[in-house]
């Protein structure tokens, strides 16, 4: 369309656009096959398609959704491309399924793996610069559910699907508390053992009086809180 083309009073273009009217009507017949070959190929695609997507279910419904969208409002395109691009991710996804259940390595290239974030209360940086999370944020995922410390914490983990899963410690140690530092009334409601010092910014428990942390380096020391429901 050419620059000189364009008018703020030319109402006809702006809500009808340069197709004929009759389009719309082909419209709604395309919106009903695009949403059936949708809802198609999520029930063939898998259960999960629809619920927290794996590596391989985002990219298979990115490209359907591109697909689908570029279909529904080109008039000039069919829809027999967008069955085309269905058949395409259902035969690739059939592979990488059946390659997942036969090879664990080529599961972990596709889909990912499971990394251990906190380990017996203790943050394990190196996996959290792998998948590439901060202090902040795994903190927050936690208070998310519910942990005040880290020492009520046994696992936690990021599953392949990006999701966290929690694995509370049934004998929870004191733990660096979770509690944002700018909360400061509620820290001070914390039960806190003085006698004990943690990495203020790992959690590692400090061992015959090291002057550094062996996990992260830091030289910083702060009193664990004491289990949650002593509280």
């Amino acid at each position: 369309m050419e620059k000189d083309e364009i008018r703020l009073d030319d109402f006809y273009r702006i809500f009808i656009g340069q197709v004929p009217p009759e389009f719309y009507i082909e419209l709604i017949i395309r919106t009903v096959c695009i949403y059936a070959i949708i809802m198609f190929g999520m029930k063939y695609m898998g259960k999960r398609i629809a619920g927290d997507l794996s590596r391989s279910e985002l990219a298979a419904l990115s490209t359907l959704a591109s697909a689908t969208g570029l279909v529904l409002l080109s008039p000039e395109m069919g829809l027999v491309s967008t069955v085309i691009v269905l058949g395409v991710i259902y035969l690739i996804r059939l592979f990488v399924l059946k390659r997942s259940y036969s090879s664990k390595g080529f599961e972990e290239a596709t889909e990912g793996k499971r990394s251990t974030l906190i380990m017996d209360g203790e943050m394990q940086w190196q996996e959290m610069e792998k998948v590439r999370i901060s202090k902040g944020q795994l903190m927050a995922q936690l208070r998310e559910l519910g942990v005040v410390h880290l020492g009520v914490v046994r696992r936690f983990c990021m599953e392949a699907n990006g999701a966290f899963t929690l694995t509370r410690d049934p004998n929870p140690q004191p733990g660096l508390p979770a509690i944002p530092e700018c909360d400061t009334d509620f820290l001070k409601e914390q039960s806190y053992v003085l006698e004990m010092k943690v990495c203020s910014n790992c959690g590692h428990r400090q061992q015959k009086q090291e002057a550094y942390c062996p996990c992260c380096k830091s030289v910083l020391w702060t009193a664990p809180i004491k289990e949650a429901e002593e509280n």
